[in-house]
């Protein structure tokens, strides 16, 4: 994901169409940031029942992780896009510049934490849900195919990349409202007619047809200063609330349909906290570390512990537990990285 920088909101292209200050859209972003990780975070623990049932949760948690994958990847990808526009696309970046940039950012990451994927899980490949190929083909395809590598959440990344190399595309795109438009139609596509690109592999080219739409969106969002019909219009905020529910509990509601009505509560709700501007402000800076490293902690928790001793009342102590060791790692990580000398090892871990 994406980091946001407050001071890139200092130049004057961004100014909001608002008579508020500029503060206001920091604020509320830096908060549904710091939303949009915890829901990552609390969707990676797994309250399995270990009962014979293959996937088997308790109800807690099956309810808990039906309510965070309903929209918090695209929600990711939402801010990703909106992140591209307001610091890359508005400010002129060449594609070439944006490869670069992308490359060091997400590539390097990507590459690197795959190899920790395969150090820290030859250890347990025994312990866990799914096998591991140690040998060097093995390595080669998760690398091919992230999803099935010893890191599975980097499927993100790869996918990620893939947004990011069509540059050239909203550039040529975000010109005129009328290519807006047919940009946002082609990415729903999929979604419309439920055609998707089901490819395996290829640094996971088949999620650009499952979370496009939600990218470009948060592009035109912030293209068009969208918040605005959200900024003191507390109405629209809690029909947009109701509205998530109601899809939420009937599941027969497309699951595009949820996920867009969570992204714009996700919204909302960051409009209503803005009043608590230091909310989520102890990690939401580190979002993009706690997603790289915060898995490790989780899964040992889950294998070493949780698949031990486990009770349907511990549930949600365990949950506290994982999510706390997250988050720590991710920022002390984070934190540590930052202070390395040789900028490509800063760049392993998502930094500057």
């Amino acid at each position: 994901m994406m980091t946001y920088v407050n001071s890139s909101l200092r130049q004057p292209e961004l100014n909001c169409v608002e008579t508020k200050p500029s503060t206001d859209k920091i604020i509320w972003l830096s908060i549904i940031q710091g939303w949009a990780i915890l829901l990552v975070v609390i969707g990676h623990v797994n309250a399995f029942t270990y009962s014979g049932v293959d996937g088997e949760m308790y109800a807690l948690s099956e309810w808990i992780h039906r309510f965070c994958y309903s929209f918090h990847m695209p929600l990711f990808m939402f801010v990703s896009g909106g992140l591209l526009y307001l610091t890359r696309l508005q400010n002129g970046w060449t594609t070439l510049n944006l490869y670069n940039d992308k490359f060091k950012r997400l590539m390097i990451p990507f590459l690197f934490f795959t190899i920790v994927g395969f150090i820290v899980k030859i250890p347990v490949a025994g312990m866990s849900k799914s096998g591991l190929d140690l040998s060097f083909n093995g390595f080669i395809m998760a690398l091919f195919d992230p999803g099935n590598g010893p890191l599975k959440e980097l499927w993100f990344v790869a996918t990620l990349m893939w947004l990011m190399l069509l540059y050239p595309v909203y550039k040529a795109c975000m010109r005129n409202p009328i290519s807006e438009i047919l940009l946002l139609i082609i990415s729903a596509t999929p979604f419309l007619f439920d055609i998707y690109l089901e490819v395996d592999g290829w640094l996971n080219i088949s999620g650009v047809t499952h979370y496009a739409m939600y990218f470009i969106g948060g592009m035109l969002f912030f293209k068009y200063d969208l918040i605005r019909f959200f900024t003191n219009r507390l109405w629209a905020i809690l029909l947009v609330i109701g509205l998530f529910g109601i899809c939420f509990v009937y599941e027969g509601v497309p699951a595009f349909v949820t996920a867009i009505l969570g992204i714009f509560m996700s919204i909302g709700l960051g409009c209503l906290l803005k009043r608590f501007p230091s909310l989520f402000g102890s990690f939401r800076d580190h979002s993009f570390q706690i997603f790289l490293v915060g898995i490790f902690p989780q899964m040992f928790v889950e294998l070493i512990i949780w698949k031990r001793i486990h009770e349907e009342w511990m549930q949600l102590p365990f949950y506290v537990i994982s999510c706390l060791l997250a988050i720590v790692c991710g920022v002390v990580m984070s934190r540590t990285a930052s202070h390395l000398p040789s900028p490509w090892l800063r760049r392993c871990f998502g930094l500057k």
